[in-house]
C-alpha cells in the first residue's frame, strides 16, 4: 500500500489525486496539510483524510509518507517538490514543474541521486487514445509534420483567482500554454525555440489572460502556432496538424474526457484526410485522464522503474517565453490563431 500526502487544499486535488485513489486498493491518501492547521483540519475531515498538518514541512516530516502530490501556486513548486525529494518522498507535482530548463535538470538529477520517481502531471498524455495519436505522429503516419497549430482556453476565471497573479507564475501561457508547448515538443521530438510571445492582460500588473505564440525548428525551416486564453465560455482545445502525408484536426485533446454524472466518457474527435487511420480507444467509463496518470506513476513504481517522468525540454520553452512576453500587438500570424477556432 502506497500512502500519498497532498501538499496543499487546492481545488484541482478532487479530480488529480483524491477520486483517482478512490478507484484503486494499492493507494490511499493518508495525510493532507495546509499552511492554515484549521484549513486543513477541515479539509481533512471532509474527504476523510486521517492525518492533517497545518505546514508543508510537517507533513514531510512524516514517515509514514511515501509519495507526495503536490498542487501548490506555481511559483512554489521548485521549492516543494526538492525538500519532499530530500525527504525521501516520491513525487507527482502539478505541471509546470519548474519555469527554467536548470531548475528542472536539477530536480531531475536530485531523484536520479535519491532513486525516487519525479512526474510532472500532464495527464493529457496518459489517456489511451492521445498516446496512441503521438505515438503514430511521432512514427511518421502523418509524414514529416510542416505546420501545428495548438489552442486551449478556459471560461474566465472568477475575480481575486490566482491565476491572475504574476507573481505567483498565473496566466494562461504558464497555465495552459504548457501543454500546448508539451504537446508540440512531444511529436516533433526535435529541437524547438519559441521566437515570440505577445499577451493580454486583463490589468496592468497581472497575469496574461490570453497569449499568443509561434516556435521554429532549430533548422528554422519550420514555424508552430499556439494561443491560449482565459476568455472562452467553456473548455476548448484542439490541434490541426498538416505532415507531408496527410492533415489531421484533433478536437478536446488536452481534455479528451469529460464527466458525466458518476463517470467519465471519451469526447475526444479527430478528423483526418488519411482512410486507414486506426481505431481510437473509446468507452473508457469511470476513468478520466487522471486515472491514467495515476496508473502509469504507480506501474512505475511497481516495476521499480525511477525514470523522471519529465521533460526538460518542455521547461527551456517556458523559460524562453518569460523572456519573450510583450503586449499583444499587431503579431506575424495572429490572425491565422485568431481565427483557428
Amino acid at each position: 500500500m502506497l500512502n500519498f500526502g497532498i501538499i496543499s487544499t487546492a481545488k484541482i486535488n478532487q479530480d488529480a489525486i483524491l477520486l483517482p485513489v478512490s478507484k484503486r486498493d494499492d493507494v490511499v491518501v493518508k495525510a493532507v496539510a495546509s499552511r492554515n492547521f484549521g484549513k486543513a483540519k477541515s479539509y481533512a475531515n471532509a474527504w476523510g483524510i486521517s492525518t492533517f498538518y497545518g505546514s508543508y514541512e510537517e507533513l514531510l516530516e512524516d514517515p509514514g509518507i511515501d509519495a507526495v502530490y503536490i498542487s501548490t501556486p506555481n511559483a512554489f513548486h521548485v521549492t516543494w517538490v526538492k525538500e519532499a525529494l530530500l525527504k525521501n518522498k516520491h513525487v507527482l507535482c502539478e505541471k509546470p514543474l519548474s519555469p527554467t530548463y536548470s531548475e528542472t535538470l536539477d530536480l531531475i538529477k536530485l531523484a536520479k541521486s535519491r532513486g525516487l520517481l519525479l512526474m510532472e502531471a500532464m495527464h493529457y498524455v496518459y489517456h489511451p487514445a492521445v498516446r496512441r495519436l503521438i505515438n503514430e505522429l511521432q512514427d511518421g503516419k502523418w509524414g514529416e509534420i510542416e505546420s501545428i497549430v495548438a489552442q486551449l482556453g478556459l471560461n474566465t476565471p472568477p475575480d481575486g483567482d490566482i491565476r491572475y497573479r504574476s507573481d505567483l507564475m498565473g496566466g494562461s501561457f504558464m497555465h495552459l500554454g504548457c501543454y500546448c508547448l508539451h504537446f508540440i515538443q512531444n511529436i516533433l521530438n526535435a529541437p524547438l525555440r519559441l521566437e515570440g510571445l505577445s499577451v493580454e492582460r486583463k490589468e496592468e500588473q497581472s497575469a496574461d489572460i490570453l497569449s499568443i505564440g509561434n516556435l521554429k525548428s532549430e533548422k528554422g525551416l519550420s514555424e508552430f502556432f499556439f494561443k491560449t486564453t482565459f476568455k472562452d465560455r467553456h473548455l476548448n482545445s484542439f490541434v490541426k496538424i498538416q505532415g507531408t502525408k496527410g492533415n489531421l484536426k484533433i478536437n478536446s485533446i488536452f481534455n479528451p474526457v469529460c464527466p458525466k454524472g458518476k463517470r467519465f466518457i471519451d469526447v475526444l474527435e479527430t478528423r483526418s484526410d488519411i482512410s486507414n487511420m486506426s481505431q481510437l480507444p473509446s468507452n473508457t467509463f469511470y476513468q478520466s485522464c487522471y486515472d491514467f496518470q495515476l496508473e502509469a506513476f504507480m506501474n512505475s513504481l511497481n516495476r521499480g522503474d525511477f525514470t523522471p517522468l519529465v521533460d526538460s525540454r518542455h521547461a527551456a520553452l517556458l523559460e524562453q517565453g518569460q523572456a519573450l512576453i510583450k503586449p499583444l500587438a499587431p503579431f506575424p500570424h495572429r490572425e491565422k490563431l485568431l481565427l483557428a477556432s
